[in-house]
């Protein structure tokens, strides 16, 4: 099975958020996004990360606010500048 590793723009989030479409699907996405990054600095650094994963519907509205204010970015930019600002919060 071939996967689409096409970055999705945040426009398209909100356009399928407004909408009610896929929002499990994307939320999902998300959520193994967030975790894989979380793997991978723990596994480079030593520290765990994932323990600082806000809950699941924070990081929801963590992102519908970015993509509401940053339509040209892609959802995979929102994630990892959010990520990024856990780290370090840290």
């Amino acid at each position: 099975m071939a996967m689409d590793m096409t970055a999705r723009p945040c426009s398209g989030w909100n356009t399928a958020r407004k909408a009610n479409l896929s929002t499990v699907v994307q939320r999902e996405w998300v959520y193994g996004y967030l975790s894989g990054l979380s793997d991978a600095r723990q596994s480079q650094t030593g520290k765990d990360v994932f323990s600082l994963l806000p809950a699941n519907e924070d990081i929801v509205s963590k992102l519908n606010a970015h993509c509401e204010t940053h339509p040209e970015d892609s959802v995979n930019k929102a994630a990892r500048e959010l990520f990024d600002r856990l780290v370090e919060q840290r």
